[in-house]
């Protein structure tokens, strides 16, 4: 049972992580109407950041700066590159993207060297804490509370306040918020660099738990395509259930088949997809009503 309970934590955790990294893809995909293939690569910048600043800054300086770096990279590569090809066909955006990855993935070798490196958990959080029923690691616990706090703040931005009421409407129909007189250029501007930013705290978070590694962001960049199709484009509620979903199955399959831990996700997507083609909190298209 002790190992039932650890994977089912791990679960959980790793499915919180995955709900903040999917949240800034689904953002993003379903404001543009981008599939943004170098979002992978900005969750490892955001781990090589914080590898780079913990030094000199500590923990709570570098889970700060190195986000908003990773934000401002965001906000560059839309200003300069995905903006020339909005409304344009879906597939020019993907193959721009994925080449992006690819040039950030090399840029992390040139930068920081080929090797994995590993970044130690914080002091206060170090090593495991009893929780009567079996032995756990502190920093997973806090990663979780991270998380938790993130999606919290992301769910007040979208929900109270009227830029997010303007993202929400730009989710289900950029085109009418610029019929209303919106700045449509501006909004996409933000939400880039919003999601860029949750990429690259979701890598400071991870960077503890996971192998620092040019390859990492490729790690992360399908299971937070899943989790956006499971839920459904444009549901905050549907990136945090498809989050814990995908978390779930890949960690308690471990006890039962290890090898298909990590085909699980596309055994329960095809699943999903099947049932309900536009996913569990995906609202119903026109033709559907």
């Amino acid at each position: 049972m002790a190992e039932f309970y650890s994977q089912l934590f791990n679960g959980l955790i790793l499915g919180l992580l995955f709900a903040v990294m999917a949240l800034g893809f689904m953002l993003i995909l379903g404001v543009m109407e981008v599939i943004n293939f170098s979002h992978g690569a900005l969750f490892a910048l955001g781990a090589y950041f914080a590898l780079t600043l913990q030094p000199y800054l500590g923990y709570w300086a570098s889970l700060i700066i190195a986000p908003l770096l990773v934000g401002i990279i965001g906000l560059f590569i839309e200003w300069s590159a995905v903006r020339r090809i909005y409304g344009k066909d879906p597939l020019l955006g993907l193959l721009m993207t994925l080449g992006m990855a690819m040039a950030f993935e090399e840029i992390i070798r040139i930068v920081w060297g080929k090797i994995g490196y590993s970044i130690a958990a914080p002091k206060f959080v170090a090593g495991p804490i009893s929780l009567g029923f079996m032995w756990y690691s502190k920093y997973r616990l806090f990663m979780a509370a991270l998380a938790l706090v993130l999606l919290g703040l992301v769910w007040i931005f979208l929900e109270k306040t009227p830029y997010g009421a303007i993202i929400k409407a730009g989710v289900s129909d950029s085109e009418m918020v610029l019929a209303l007189g919106k700045n449509l250029r501006r909004i996409r501007t933000v939400v880039f660099g919003l999601g860029s930013a949750l990429a690259g705290i979701a890598g400071v978070i991870a960077g503890p738990m996971w192998s620092l590694k040019p390859t990492m962001g490729t790690e992360v960049l399908m299971p937070a395509f899943v989790i956006v199709v499971i839920g459904g484009i444009g549901s905050f509620r549907g990136a945090v259930i498809g989050g814990l979903i995908v978390g779930l199955s890949k960690s308690l399959t471990v006890l039962v088949w290890p090898r298909l831990s990590d085909l699980m996700m596309y055994l329960v997507l095809g699943i999903v997809l099947v049932v309900r083609p536009r996913g569990l909190m995906g609202e119903k298209s026109l033709l559907e009503q």
